[in-house]
């Protein structure tokens, strides 16, 4: 009894010499002149520390407001906030996350609890740094994506970079490897981009309109644009150089008016800093970015640009004895789509290619674009695959959404469409049929259509045809951006990047996944997966010979999130009419420690 005393008395003292310590602490801190700090009391702890943060961050903008370089994009946005509001603003863009070398203390339990926190003001400097860095990073990637034709990405990644260094203290200070100050040189190479980017009408029949977009010449691989439907502003997304607006009935208007997107506001959603960044410094306006084109500038009405077309009633009969081309096949299922007569085509489908045409069908009304150039090819295993359609389709869930999808009918050896895909697009396919290795021909004509199925599967919500292409015991990875931002000396004791951005990861069970997806499923009116580009491996090793493993770059779209990252499949090819996958993994951007996922992660070779 009396060794239990004790050691509650031993513990009441140091509790009682830890309050004193913390608290003499605490009135040297708010006391010395040395630190920034911020104190509140909530209900909860997170609450208390949100507040104690913004108290912390507040105290830094009284004290930069004097020294702190604003840039003011139009004549009305200084009027909107005074200046000290403005870096009041700017300041609490640092979050947690970004704010690693502040320090906390928590006192008392909810639902009275108190936080502390401080920061060293001499530690300021390195805050800036780390965003200096970061801006500087994604100046870089936009010069890559440029030169990969990866318009909307470069624009996106110019205005996140210009957008980052508005918000420090002075972004008249920054500059690139080249000497370039970027606050400057940004927006006159995004200036260069939108200037070099040309937009012309392919076809319109009034209230479907048909764009071709081009960039030195060259077909845009992708671009997002907005336009105004005669009533509303709505969102398009070009591929491959086409894109499509879905105008109001009767829109009679003289010209139509689109604007090139380089925001990207809503793929900053999963970097809070990022997206706080955006909501504060205010929109840099580029007249470049708007367009104006002629409504008198339609090359062919819809149904002119079809007269190669038969009729409905020159449409082949099919008779039990009688057995039509591929290419006799698609004109008259083109006939039906563009009469808006589906059920027409249905005598060309199995009853599997008839399902996966109604989904087709009814993804967000769905239309051809333009006059289909369809190519054929014979496959190893001898059925058809006829590409070459494009298709335009729109969906509505706030904002109105465009988008353009290649669209690929697989023939069987009887001559009936058993299969439809959206296709990969140009440069994710070429990877693939183009890329130098060692394998068989039929295993990348299947490594191309089961993409394509796989990627088909998630536009058109197929819950079931996902489940079955996953092995029971699939490894699949979700990754998350966790911002950390450790303080790590480089050359000369400059702050770095590497290492800081850590991408926790969740695992799921298979089960787990498709019950995660279908949720998604139901509460998306749309959802749209494109792959841009993919890089793949083949395992030569005698045990290994049917895994191939497929890094693919994913623009992912639906109607209540967007983002981009980097998708890796591992596919057992063993039975090329039924492949399977192994492991699943996305990542929003190269690990700092180990880059992307690759088999060397997962498997023995």
């Amino acid at each position: 009894m009396k060794e239990t005393k004790r050691k509650y008395l031993i513990i009441l003292t140091l509790l009682c010499v830890s309050m004193c310590v913390n608290a003499q602490n605490w009135d040297y801190i708010t006391s010395s002149g040395e630190y920034y700090y911020g104190e509140a009391m909530a209900s909860t702890e997170g609450e208390a520390d949100k507040e104690a943060l913004s108290h912390l961050c507040s105290m830094i903008a009284v004290h930069v407001s004097s020294d702190f370089n604003e840039i003011y994009e139009s004549k009305n946005e200084g009027n909107a906030m005074t200046h000290n509001e403005h870096v009041a603003q700017c300041i609490q863009t640092y979050t947690t996350s970004t704010l690693t070398n502040c320090e906390r203390m928590t006192l008392g339990k909810e639902p009275a609890v108190t936080v502390r926190r401080w920061m060293k003001r001499s530690e300021l400097a390195d805050v800036y740094a780390m965003r200096i860095e970061k801006a500087k990073d994604m100046a870089y990637m936009a010069k890559e994506a440029l030169d990969g034709n990866k318009i909307g990405m470069a624009l996106q990644y110019y205005y996140w970079a210009y957008s980052l260094i508005r918000s420090l203290q002075h972004p008249g200070e920054v500059k690139d490897d080249d000497g370039h100050v970027l606050v400057n040189w940004i927006p006159t190479q995004m200036r260069y981009i939108l200037s070099d980017i040309k937009v012309s009408v392919a076809a319109s029949d009034g209230e479907n309109v048909d764009l071709n977009f081009s960039y030195k010449g060259n077909s845009v691989a992708e671009i997002e644009f907005n336009y105004n439907d005669g009533r509303e502003t709505c969102t398009g997304k070009a591929k491959d150089g086409k894109g499509t607006m879905q105008m109001i009935p009767g829109y009679d208007g003289n010209v139509y008016h689109i604007d090139i997107e380089y925001e990207y506001r809503g793929l900053s959603r999963g970097d809070a800093e990022m997206e706080s960044v955006l909501n504060v410094v205010g929109r840099k306006p580029l007249p470049e970015a708007a367009i104006t084109l002629s409504a008198a500038e339609k090359k062919r009405e819809a149904r002119v640009s079809d007269a190669h077309i038969p009729p409905k009633q020159a449409a082949t009969t099919v008779t039990a004895r009688q057995k039509i081309t591929p290419e006799k096949t698609m004109e008259n299922v083109i006939n039906a789509i563009r009469g808006k007569r589906h059920t027409d085509a249905y005598r060309y489908f199995t009853l599997d290619g008839r399902e996966m045409f109604d989904k087709l069908i009814g993804y967000g009304k769905g239309r051809i674009i333009g006059t289909p150039q369809i190519t054929y090819h014979k496959t190893n295993n001898g059925r058809t695959v006829a590409r070459g359609l494009q298709m335009g389709f729109s969906f509505r869930n706030g904002t109105k959404t465009t988008f353009v999808e290649d669209v690929v009918f697989s023939f069987n050896q009887n001559g009936k469409i058993d299969n439809v895909a959206f296709g990969l697009g140009h440069d994710a396919e070429g990877d693939i049929l183009q890329k130098k290795v060692a394998w068989r021909e039929d295993m990348r004509e299947q490594l191309v259509e089961f993409l394509e199925n796989y990627k088909t599967a998630y536009c058109l919500k197929r819950l079931d045809y996902i489940k079955d292409i996953f092995a029971d015991d699939a490894v699949i990875i979700i990754g998350n951006v966790t911002r950390t931002y450790t303080r790590q000396s480089g050359d000369n004791g400059k702050m770095t990047l590497k290492g800081k951005n850590i991408i926790t990861m969740n695992r799921y069970t298979k089960d787990t996944y498709i019950e995660h997806l279908a949720q998604c499923f139901r509460k998306n009116e749309f959802i749209n997966v494109r792959f841009t580009h993919s890089d793949i491996q083949k395992l030569e090793k005698e045990n290994n010979k049917d895994i191939v493993c497929v890094q693919l770059a994913q623009d992912y779209n639906s109607s209540s999130y967007a983002d981009k990252g980097y998708l890796f499949l591992m596919i057992d090819m063993a039975d090329v009419n039924a492949p399977y996958i192994k492991v699943r993994t996305w990542q929003p951007e190269p690990d700092p420690k180990f880059g992307y996922y690759n088999a060397g992660d997962f498997y023995d070779d």
